[in-house]
């Protein structure tokens, strides 16, 4: 523990001295998102749309070695119809997350303009909003809060994240896989998990 604060400490003192080289890179994913829920060893799936924008600030640490913290607004939409006793509605669910990677990376230059860039981290990931509104013949229409006091989610997560980015002097085109690692139904019955791809665009200044 001692070591890693260390590190963290010179690390710190380096940047403020202005000997750690940083780069701003903003950008634009699309980042579908699925939802598998898992009970008595049966499983159901629940796909949606997915979409981000953020930014992260790659500081280089030695040689190709690099530390990326960002910052990022995503949002998970589902349009579908739901039939219960013969009776068919519409369900529309949507949810907006923010998240935080911390993402470990190595410049691999190809050329004077290319490189590839692997990389790989935890992201926390906070709930902000969840809802699901429905409309049918019966009951017209309503909605349910994902995070009522009542409600069954929890707003925490935490990912894994492995990718590579593409850059071309400032373009950046990548993509990647992250895997929830955390239940989000709090009945001990019924495990929530959530998983997907991504692919975006950025630029680096």
């Amino acid at each position: 523990m001692k070591k890693v604060l260390a590190i963290v400490a010179l690390v710190a003192t380096m940047f403020v001295a202005g000997k750690v080289q940083a780069q701003t890179t903003v950008y634009a994913t699309y980042a579908p998102e699925s939802f598998i829920s898992s009970y008595n060893k049966n499983s159901s799936t629940e796909k949606y749309q997915g979409f981000s924008v953020g930014f992260n600030y790659n500081i280089k640490l030695y040689k190709g070695f690099g530390v990326a913290p960002g910052l990022q607004f995503r949002m998970n939409m589902r349009n579908t119809e739901k039939t219960v006793w013969g009776l068919t509605g519409k369900v529309k669910e949507t949810q907006t997350v923010l998240d935080v990677p911390v993402l470990f990376n190595y410049n691999l230059d190809l050329t004077r303009a290319l490189s590839i860039i692997p990389f790989v981290g935890p992201m926390a990931s906070f709930a902000l909003s969840g809802v699901t509104k429905g409309s049918d013949p019966i009951f017209g229409n309503n909605s349910s809060n994902w995070y009522d006091e009542d409600a069954m989610m929890k707003r925490f997560n935490l990912y894994a994240l492995v990718g590579a980015d593409l850059k071309f002097n400032g373009l950046n085109i990548f993509g990647g896989y992250r895997w929830g690692l955390l239940d989000l139904d709090k009945s001990e019955d019924i495990t929530l998990k959530t998983r997907g791809m991504f692919v975006g665009l950025g630029y680096s200044f």
